[in-house]
């Protein structure tokens, strides 16, 4: 009898496939849905229990809802056709400015982040993250844009290779790239690189001094000093269960056509 493997699909459509279901298991159980709530990354969640074949190993991926009910996302079909609520964040760790081969580490980093969600690996048996420190070549997503044209994650990935330059060179910049008290970096884009954020979401920089250029190895450091790997972050706001039930397919297919502002649905 012959067998069929099931090959792994663009690792966006993979996520948005298992996040969607994920979704839809909160609504109807609200001790997974907290579960989901309390985890720092949801892509091994998806692996177990919705077969996710595809992850991004140095991306977290969280779920968080305010406790301020203005705060969250609510899908309000009478005001807006659709759903409501905070923007998304895309959070980036700023690496260190190397004290030499600047540019082989500059163009080393690009490698491995040509978007800033970075490599994707293939689960084979369960989710198994990279061995501490290990970095790889990263395989791009356009998110579906022919091209990864300049609404695209790879657009954006360009943009984040040209911050961190200038960051590098510029003290003023680099305070307002990581200003706490912005809660978007997107100004600091628009005014200094030109660049306006396509995305509903915050794009937030934060510094990490363990994220430093080791120029004898010809490789970044991507530990922190606990042992634990460094990682890029997103932050996705917990759609909440509409109060009424037989309305929830109809809310979960509204959200999953949101539009290309965001990226992790349709």
């Amino acid at each position: 009898m012959s067998t069929v493997k099931i090959q792994s699909g663009e690792p966006m459509l993979e996520f948005r496939l298992a996040y969607l279901r994920a979704v839809a298991r909160a609504w109807q159980d609200s001790a997974y849905r907290d579960q989901l709530l309390g985890l720092q990354d949801i892509q091994p969640t998806l692996v177990k229990d919705f077969s996710l074949t595809t992850v991004w190993p140095r991306l977290n991926i969280a779920l968080y809802r305010s406790d301020d009910t203005s705060q969250q996302a609510l899908w309000k079909p009478d005001l807006t056709a659709g759903w409501i609520g905070p923007d998304d964040i895309f959070q980036i760790v700023l690496p260190e400015k190397p004290s030499r081969n600047a540019t082989e580490a500059l163009a080393r980093y690009y490698q491995v982040f040509p978007d800033f969600m970075g490599p994707v690996g293939t689960v084979d048996g369960g989710f198994t993250p990279p061995p501490v420190g290990m970095v790889g070549a990263a395989l791009p997503t356009g998110l579906g844009i022919p091209g990864g044209g300049p609404d695209s994650m790879l657009a954006f990935g360009g943009v984040v290779l040209r911050a961190i330059a200038l960051a590098w060179e510029s003290h003023a910049f680099k305070s307002q790239l990581l200003d706490p008290t912005l809660s978007t970096a997107a100004p600091v884009l628009s005014q200094w690189l030109g660049y306006n954020n396509p995305f509903n979401f915050a794009i937030r920089f934060v510094a990490n001094p363990a994220f430093t250029w080791n120029a004898d190895a010809g490789e970044w450091n991507m530990t922190n000093p606990d042992g634990s790997a460094i990682k890029n972050g997103i932050v996705l706001n917990y759609p909440n269960a509409p109060a009424e039930g037989p309305l929830w397919p109809i809310a979960l297919t509204s959200y999953n056509n949101t539009g290309s502002a965001y990226p992790f649905t349709c």
